[in-house]
C-alpha cells in the first residue's frame, strides 16, 4: 500500500466538496452530502490501517537487514581465511607472513563488524524515520478528518438555522399578507354591506310608494264608482220623474 492512497484519498475528498453547490444566497457555505462525506471519511480511516501495516511490515524487516549484513560479514572472513591458509599451504610462510594473515583476518572481521554497524544504524534509521512517517501521516489524516466532520456538521448546522429562518421570514410574510386580505375583504364586505342597505332603503320607498299609489287610484275608482252611482240615481229620479209628468197628458187624451 503506498502513501500516496492517502493523499489520493484526501484529494478525492477535496474534489468532492469543489463539486458541492452554494447554499441559496450564500458564496460562502456549501450543501454537503453527508451520506457521501461519511463515505469518504471511512474509506480514508480504512487506507491508514494499511499504511501503518506497511511501515510494521518494515520493521519485521529489521531482522533481514541484520542477517544479510551477517551473511556478507562471514562471507568476509571466510574468504580471508581462505586466502590465509592457501599461503599457509603454498608458502609455508614464516612468522612474519603469519602475522600478516592475522592482520588480514582482523581487517577482515573490522570491515565485517563496520558493515554490520552500519547496517544496524541504517535500519533503525529507516525504522525510526517510518515510525514517525506513519505516526506523522496518521495524526494528520485524523485531524483533516475531524476538521471535515465538524465543518460538514457545522455547515449542515447553519443550513438547517438559515432554513428555518427562512420560513419563519416567509410564513411572517403569509401572515401579514392574510391579514391584509382578511382587512381588505373585512372593507370591502362592509361596503358591499352598506350598499345592499341603501339599495334596500330604495326598494322599500319605491315599494310604499307604490303602495300608496295604489290605494290612491282605489280611493279615485271609489270616488268615481260612487259619483257614477250618484249620476245613474239622479238619472233614474229624474226619469221617474218625467214619466210622472207625462200621465195625465195622456189621462185627459
Amino acid at each position: 500500500m503506498s502513501s500516496t492512497k492517502i493523499e489520493k484519498k484526501i484529494d478525492e475528498i477535496e474534489d468532492f466538496l469543489e463539486t458541492c453547490k452554494y447554499k441559496p444566497l450564500s458564496k460562502d457555505y456549501i450543501m454537503v452530502n453527508r451520506e457521501r462525506i461519511d463515505t469518504l471519511v471511512e474509506e480514508l480511516r480504512d487506507v491508514i490501517p494499511d499504511e501503518v501495516e506497511r511501515y510494521q511490515q518494515v520493521l519485521m524487516q529489521k531482522d533481514e537487514i541484520f542477517a544479510d549484513a551477517k551473511e556478507k560479514a562471514a562471507a568476509l572472513i571466510k574468504r580471508a581465511t581462505d586466502q590465509m591458509n592457501q599461503q599457509i599451504n603454498e608458502e609455508e610462510i614464516t612468522k612474519q607472513a603469519y602475522d600478516q594473515a592475522q592482520q588480514v583476518v582482523a581487517a577482515a572481521n573490522a570491515q565485517a563488524q563496520d558493515t554490520t554497524d552500519k547496517a544496524s544504524a541504517q535500519a533503525q534509521d529507516i525504522i525510526t524515520q517510518a515510525q514517525e512517517q506513519a505516526q506523522s501521516i496518521l495524526q494528520q489524516a485524523n485531524a483533516q478528518a475531524n476538521e471535515i466532520i465538524t465543518g460538514a456538521s457545522q455547515q449542515v448546522a447553519n443550513y438547517n438555522n438559515q432554513a428555518q429562518n427562512y420560513l419563519e421570514e416567509m410564513l411572517t410574510h403569509l401572515e401579514q399578507l392574510t391579514r391584509t386580505v382578511i382587512n381588505d375583504t373585512s372593507n370591502t364586505f362592509q361596503g358591499t354591506i352598506s350598499s345592499m342597505n341603501s339599495y334596500l332603503q330604495t326598494v322599500q320607498g319605491d315599494r310604499q310608494a307604490l303602495v300608496q299609489q295604489r290605494q290612491q287610484a282605489a280611493q279615485q275608482q271609489a270616488m268615481m264608482d260612487q259619483m257614477a252611482a250618484q249620476t245613474a240615481a239622479a238619472a233614474g229620479m229624474q226619469i221617474g220623474t218625467a214619466q210622472e209628468d207625462s200621465r195625465p197628458d195622456q189621462a185627459g187624451q
